[in-house]
């Protein structure tokens, strides 16, 4: 039986800044804006609200204008930065590893959110539910986020796996667009447990949820740039995200009263820093693993 997959909201294009730069005796020209990307791992509002404010940051580092863009699926994202309709953009893990795969685009540099190079997923259950352990959840239902999703599927997929259990056999797989509804389904009763990044996990973790398993360190998010860029444009990101913030107090200031995800400023990364989800992922799905379509990572089957 075909697993489960709850509707995504539509593709929301947030955020236009267009400067007009003039000359002597001519009319003003527009100049398009860069655009930078962002995969919907959250609700359209609490994505202008996490990521607007970093755009904004681009345009007034970069004396250039930025826009956020807003992909509808993570294969969404990753061919829009292939194909050069993105110059940077903001990808899970997995993500990554596929740009990297499909047209070798690279991390320009890594979120340290809580001043940290990683971050956790995180298996949750009711406060009141009588599972105990993974193993517990045998013959449940789980839900996770998009099949391409690192902390919300590929991970808590191999804390399963690693705990004998075998997901779309042992226990029913239900998938949603977001972590949070993820949560919530569990919070309502629709499912039994869920995968869910860290920092979304301490939050419901104050509306009735209990942290029944934590995995390791995971890698953090990328800022990936298009394998179409200039070499200024890559030194004017560099200049933005790694060197400006050391430098300028102002600046280090301003990130600091960003969103949690994002006020930890950024580090830089290389692709060798993701080898642990690289072997990860090709341990569950096989050496096709970073080719595969998005319905392709779902769990087959259903529990007994």
């Amino acid at each position: 039986m075909r697993p489960e997959f709850r509707s995504r909201g539509g593709m929301a294009l947030l955020g236009a800044l267009v400067l007009a730069a003039t000359t002597a005796g001519a009319p003003p020209t527009l100049r398009p804006p860069l655009r930078f990307g962002v995969v919907s791992f959250y609700g359209p509002r609490l994505m202008y609200l996490k990521y607007q404010p970093l755009v904004d940051y681009l345009s007034e580092a970069t004396g250039v204008p930025w826009e956020l863009v807003l992909s509808r699926s993570y294969e969404e994202a990753t061919e829009r930065l292939c194909k050069d309709d993105l110059l940077l953009a903001y990808l899970g893990p997995a993500t990554f590893l596929r740009a990297r795969r499909s047209c070798k685009a690279e991390p320009v540099a890594c979120l340290r959110t809580a001043g940290k190079a990683t971050y956790e997923s995180w298996i949750m259950v009711r406060a009141d539910s009588r599972i105990r352990k993974l193993s517990d959840l045998k013959g449940k239902r789980f839900a996770f986020g998009d099949p391409f999703s690192s902390s919300s599927h590929i991970v808590p997929r191999g804390m399963l796996v690693d705990a004998g259990l075998d997901p779309g056999k042992d226990l029913r797989c239900v998938y949603y667009a977001h972590h949070e509804s993820a949560a919530q389904a569990v919070l309502t009763g629709e499912v039994d447990a869920c995968g869910l990044r860290d920092i979304i996990g301490e939050k419901f973790a104050q509306r009735g949820l209990r942290t029944l398993a934590v995995s390791g360190p995971i890698p953090n998010f990328p800022l990936v740039i298009s394998p179409h860029a200039k070499p200024s444009e890559r030194a004017m990101l560099d200049r933005a995200l790694l060197s400006l913030p050391k430098t300028d107090e102002k600046v280090r200031m301003a990130i600091a009263a960003w969103d949690e995800e994002l006020a930890g400023g950024f580090a830089p990364c290389s692709a060798a820093d993701f080898k642990e989800m690289e072997s990860l992922e090709k341990r569950l799905f096989g050496k096709r693993a970073f080719t595969f379509q998005e319905k392709d990572l779902e769990c087959q089957g259903r529990a007994e």
